[in-house]
């Protein structure tokens, strides 16, 4: 049974030409469309285990996200330091608030005795105080301070007689 054509170099048998290959089963369909639905915002929310401190600890993805990014831009990298600002933003972090002054210096205008700049900033915050506020407080002030000096005078009196 000879064919009428040669096979060889370049030359494949017709039953094998031109891709008549037998193909594995493909019928049987594997992959991401035939498994079940992933459920993203599940796989999100699921804490993760991260190592915090030498310690392995589950936190929210997003919580570990910061923390590097906090890190990150501790370190002195830009690009995670605008991130981080950029979510700190997005959760209202940065809006403007009183400021909260834990320490520091201030200085009490000229004239102005210490204890009533104290109640000035206490009542309404570092100067300039408004007038209105500021004659309020002073008067209130030389009331207290009158009352101080009555009281220290009969103390003194009272220490005196005895």
């Amino acid at each position: 049974m000879k064919d009428d054509y040669e096979v060889g170099y370049g030359k494949p048998p017709k039953a094998t030409r031109f891709g008549n290959r037998p193909q594995p089963n493909r019928s049987l369909k594997s992959g991401p469309a035939s498994e079940a639905a992933i459920d993203i915002a599940a796989t999100i929310n699921r804490p993760m285990t991260v190592t915090h401190n030498g310690r392995a600890v589950r936190m929210h993805p997003h919580e570990a996200t910061m923390r590097g990014l906090a890190k990150s831009a501790l370190r002195g990298k830009l690009r995670a330091m605008k991130e981080f600002f950029c979510e700190c933003k997005k959760a209202g972090l940065l809006d403007t608030l009183p400021a909260r002054q834990t320490g520091g210096v201030l200085t009490a205008p000229k004239g102005v005795p210490t204890e009533l700049a104290a109640r000035l900033v206490r009542i309404a915050g570092p100067p300039p105080w408004d007038d209105e506020l500021y004659d309020q407080c002073k008067a209130e002030y030389a009331r207290d301070r009158q009352n101080i000096d009555r009281l220290e005078e009969k103390a003194r009196r009272d220490e005196k007689a005895k």
